[in-house]
């Protein structure tokens, strides 16, 4: 028994030396991970109901130092972080085939105000973001002039920037449709 107890263990401890950290680039990467729509009613403010869209997409991240995400502090501390966005959705409506870029006001994305690392150790890190935006039935007209009552196929186009301001590449979603009958 102690036999196997020991070659066990050292089995164990050879296999922890080997393993070695990852190595990203300084510049973070994203991939598409999935797109998902999530259909509600609720109370549309004038008595009745209205469908919601709620919009989930994922990507996959990989930076080198894992310097992602500010805290409260470091956005008070830092005028260089005044307006700082680190995660930036641009939407893409199809017209005849084609996709085209909406603005919206206020822009999608925004900050991801957390730290990825809670102890701030610099070091390689990889995950997953989820994002979610909704998308109510009854305003569909205040979104763009460009949308229409019903089957509206978007698409997102997304990138990240870490806490030196090194943006990612950009992803597109999958196309998905909302305001499905």
């Amino acid at each position: 028994m102690r036999k196997l107890i020991g070659i066990v263990a050292i089995t164990l401890l050879s296999l922890g030396a080997c393993v070695q950290e990852p190595s990203f680039s300084s510049t973070p990467a994203i991939s598409f991970k999935s797109i998902q729509k999530i259909t509600k009613s609720s109370n549309d403010g004038f008595g009745g109901t209205t469908k919601i869209d709620s919009v989930i997409m994922s990507i996959n991240f990989q930076d080198a130092e894992g310097d992602l995400g500010l805290t409260e502090a470091q956005l008070k501390s830092d005028p260089k972080y005044k307006d700082f966005r680190n995660f930036e959705v641009a939407v893409m409506l199809q017209k005849n085939g084609v996709f085209i870029p909406i603005t919206f006001t206020p822009a999608l994305g925004g900050l991801m105000n957390f730290n990825f690392k809670p102890n701030q150790k610099a070091g390689p890190i990889e995950g997953s973001i989820d994002y979610s935006t909704q998308f109510v039935y009854a305003f569909y007209k205040g979104y763009s002039p460009q949308f229409t009552a019903k089957n509206d196929t978007l698409k997102f186009k997304i990138f990240i920037r870490d806490n030196a301001f090194n943006q990612s590449n950009t992803i597109e979603t999958d196309p998905i449709v909302i305001f499905k009958d």
